[in-house]
């Protein structure tokens, strides 16, 4: 069926309708004149329809604005989780520049051998490469005065600046492609496996992307799960044979990622206005048990004694 055009009023009528209870219509109206109703409703909405109705009604004492904070608050984690995203990233592209250039040479990027050109791996190593000389390609036609210069005056670009120029996504992917001597390298920095820092780039770098795109993130469900860690242990999080309950492929295991990659005094900066920002939102939930809010992002009960360990 064709989706017909509905005023704010008339999208307000049918949350009226729908059993939502609207305390400031004219404040509501504003939100959604500012706000995709799609986006917000939509993609908040789940915690708070009543199941007990074949269409779709919500729990009888469903506010909007409790939808609304819970919208809001997604989007204020999304910018402090990018905040120290975007620190991560940046010194995971010094260390592997400087590990790549120390084995190979700092322009040598291009040169198939120097990665792990397995029989698997080579057709991967060649799509990466080829993008590697698409980006630079582009950069130096939309004037990027850096790249400009190196290839003008050295006639290439020294991988301590390509790595500027690289997406996180390209960085993972280069990091995957690596010979076992230089990852083992980079992971060790962090007391990682290989393996285990993989899958965490990986996540990182889908992450980063919701973030930057403002695409909702509370609720995530990764395909990748991190391995058990001992923030596993020391939260004492349930598992049924190392499946654990929460913090695998969730919200929580970034979090817990993110304990792993950043100092001390970094992540307790992070998880301090983390914390602040749930106790926010708490206050402005009624409607729900909030324990439904933290399960969907994979909190365990006892989230907050990460902070101490």
């Amino acid at each position: 069926m064709e989706k017909i055009f509905k005023t704010i009023d008339e999208q307000l009528q049918i949350l009226i309708a729908r059993n939502i209870l609207i305390k400031d219509y004219h404040k509501a109206h504003s939100i959604l004149s500012k706000n995709n109703y799609y986006y917000l409703i939509n993609g908040y909405k789940d915690l708070f329809l009543d199941y007990n109705y074949e269409t779709e009604t919500y729990i009888s004492t469903t506010k909007f604005e409790e939808i609304y904070a819970l919208y809001r608050f997604d989007k204020n984690i999304k910018i402090t989780f990018l905040k120290y995203l975007l620190a991560i990233e940046n010194e995971i592209n010094s260390y592997l520049s400087y590990e790549f250039s120390k084995s190979y040479g700092h322009k040598n990027y291009l040169i198939p051998e120097n990665f792990n050109n397995s029989t698997l791996k080579k057709p991967l190593i060649q799509k990466l490469i080829n993008d590697i000389n698409l980006e630079i390609h582009y950069q130096y036609r939309n004037s990027n005065q850096m790249i400009i210069h190196y290839l003008n005056t050295y006639g290439y670009i020294p991988l301590w600046v390509l790595v500027r120029i690289l997406s996180f996504g390209k960085i993972s992917k280069f990091y995957s492609l690596m010979k076992p001597k230089e990852q083992n390298a980079i992971s060790k920095k962090y007391n990682l496996k290989i393996e285990q820092f993989k899958v965490i780039l990986h996540n990182l770098t889908l992450v980063r992307n919701i973030c930057a795109h403002d695409e909702k993130l509370y609720d995530i469900k990764l395909k990748s799960r991190i391995s058990s860690t001992i923030y596993h242990k020391k939260l004492e999080i349930k598992s049924n044979n190392m499946n654990y309950q929460y913090a695998t492929r969730d919200l929580f295991s970034i979090v817990i990622s993110l304990k792993m990659l950043l100092e001390k005094s970094d992540f307790n900066c992070f998880y301090k206005k983390l914390l602040k920002d749930i106790k926010h939102l708490e206050k402005s939930i009624s409607t729900i048990d909030f324990q439904n809010i933290l399960d969907k992002m994979g909190f365990p009960p006892n989230y907050k004694k990460l902070l101490e360990l």
